[in-house]
């Protein structure tokens, strides 16, 4: 179906829309006025019975294209999963579309219905286009309608901004200088992870006590002079030298402070960003050095140093860019020739194996063997690189239930081992439901794995809290076990204890349930002994409003 129009269904208000676009989209696609009528009464029905009893629902309008006979089409989506097909309303519905159909996954149910059109519409892609940028640019045809579209263009900005405040965090940690921003009051808003690991203090310490705990003695009152300068002057960009205390050492090293206004078209000098440069070699260099021609010279290059950094930061967004190529490359011109390596592999094997000799068989499987290999490598790199803050997704998760899916998915394989598997009851708490799922999997698949050959394995799973607000969940197993020593390389990308001979894997697994439990705020540890099994532990905040 190409969607024309989309509503939410949460109110009266919502039924109003989603009746008057159903009118309209069959008044542009040319039904006669009763089958315009018809249709949108079907969709009212539904969308009716979304409202009174249904979670999270909403209407797609559009085209069915894809049969000869093509169709007015409405899918309204619930996010219950036991939705009765024999409410009043849905029957009444079914009858007057000329085809309804029920499609359901454990998360969400969508009822299909399609109206006929009754003739052939020529240059049909061309009309839907024109539709798609008459319902996109039509005046509101009430209030509410336009409200609701200005909250829908609202929430559209405020998920890039959050996007891009995620690109611009990342970019300022990842840079070996303090920036932060500033309100007009001097206090910081904002300040990357290097203020911390530098001074050893958050923000909001030193917020509360002035800058005191980091900034040498001598050089105090300059600096805050310097802060008062900022909300009373109008001047641009404002420079200072000073010592700050260095917590690992407890040391005072000269650094340049830069702070400039952050002008926006709306508020302008509300907030300032600024950034501290570590000088100290050159301050001790002027001062053995005063008169010297060479403090030019170094001067000069610390000009050259900031215009290399600027440099280093557009290259920095380039490497993103990169990234998001090769993940691309890694999904699509990867896989295509290593399913083709195995496809005619296989099929050489399989036709002609009777005419190579037994050395040419045996390159000819350690070949296969590669290519599967290489193929599990480029799914595990895929799976790990969709695992994003961005498209993380925080909602109420019933751990019993990802856990359920999880051994679900392994049943074949724990049926194989002879494995029994024991889970208590599991809490719930906010989190991506699809994530902690293949926490889960992973985990589980991991023991089956590396369990012992001679006893079956015996996994429990089991919860433990505290009042800190976190959730334990133990892993706990009879396998083979660990030297703890090598617990961070088993966190780590392409990371292996055993050769890929002992056991099979890409040494992604855990490192991906590393990545998810960072994402969720937790943290994951063990405690293993070799050949005394190992208890996996994953903690979990209860709630992400307390980590965040």
């Amino acid at each position: 179906m190409k969607e024309i129009a989309k509503v939410s269904l949460q109110n009266e208000m919502d039924l109003i829309l989603s009746h008057r676009r159903s009118m309209k989209l069959a008044e542009l696609a040319g039904l006669s006025l009763s089958a315009q009528t018809t249709f949108a009464t079907a969709v009212s029905e539904v969308a009716r019975d979304v409202i009174d009893n249904g979670i999270n629902g909403y209407l797609v309008l559009g085209i069915y294209t894809a049969t000869p006979q093509k169709s007015v089409a409405a899918y309204i989506y619930d996010s219950r999963t036991n939705l009765s097909l024999q409410a009043p309303a849905l029957q009444n519905a079914r009858k007057l579309v000329n085809r309804f159909q029920y499609t359901g996954t454990p998360e969400a149910s969508c009822i299909e219905m399609y109206y006929h059109l009754p003739t052939v519409v020529r240059q049909l892609d061309q009309k839907i286009t024109e539709w798609q940028e008459q319902f996109n640019y039509d005046a509101p045809i009430s209030p509410y309608d336009e409200i609701k579209r200005k909250n829908e263009q609202l929430q559209e900005l405020a998920d890039r901004l959050k996007a891009s405040e995620n690109q611009y965090r990342v970019l300022t940690n990842a840079l070996p200088l303090i920036i932060f921003t500033l309100n007009r009051k001097g206090s910081i808003v904002y300040a990357n992870n290097w203020m911390h690991t530098y001074t050893g203090f958050t923000p909001d310490q030193i917020n509360t006590a002035n800058w005191k705990q980091v900034l040498h003695p001598e050089d105090y009152s300059s600096f805050y002079s310097l802060l008062g300068d900022i909300v009373t002057t109008q001047a641009g960009n404002l420079k200072l030298q000073c010592r700050i205390r260095e917590a690992h050492s407890g040391s005072y090293i000269w650094h340049q402070v830069f702070v400039a206004p952050l002008q926006e078209v709306h508020r302008p000098d509300d907030y300032f960003i600024g950034y501290i440069v570590d000088i100290h070699a050159q301050k001790e260099f002027e001062q053995a050095s005063r008169d010297n021609t060479e403090l030019k010279a170094t001067q000069q290059r610390l000009k050259e140093n900031e215009l290399e950094l600027t440099q280093k930061i557009h290259q920095l967004n380039r490497s993103n860019n990169d990234l998001e190529q090769f993940a691309y490359i890694a999904s699509h011109d990867l896989q295509e020739p290593v399913r083709k390596m195995i496809f005619y592999s296989d099929y050489f094997s399989k036709q002609y194996a009777h005419l190579t000799d037994n050395k040419g068989s045996i390159y000819l499987e350690n070949m296969l063997q590669a290519s599967h290999r290489m193929r599990n490598l480029i799914n595990d790199l895929l799976s790990y690189s969709k695992i994003r803050k961005e498209v993380t997704s925080f909602e109420q998760v019933s751990l019993q239930k990802a856990a359920g899916i999880a051994l679900q998915d392994l049943e074949l394989t724990i049926k194989e081992k002879q494995a029994k598997v024991t889970v208590d009851v599991l809490p719930v708490i906010e989190g991506d439901f699809s994530q902690l799922t293949q926490v889960f999997q992973n985990i589980v698949s991991n023991a089956l794995k590396y369990s012992k050959e001679q006893e079956p394995l015996q996994l429990h799973i089991y919860p433990e809290t505290d009042n800190t607000g976190m959730v334990h969940l133990h892993f706990k197993d009879n396998g083979i076990g660990f030297d703890t020593r090598y617990l961070p390389k088993m966190f780590t990308l392409f990371q292996r204890l055993h050769g890929k001979d002992e056991y099979e894997g890409t040494g992604f697994g855990l490192a991906i349930c590393k990545k998810i439990v960072d994402l969720h705020n937790g943290v994951i540890d063990a405690v293993s002994e070799p050949g005394k099994g190992a208890d996996f532990i994953v903690s979990l905040p209860e709630t992400q409003n307390k980590k965040q």
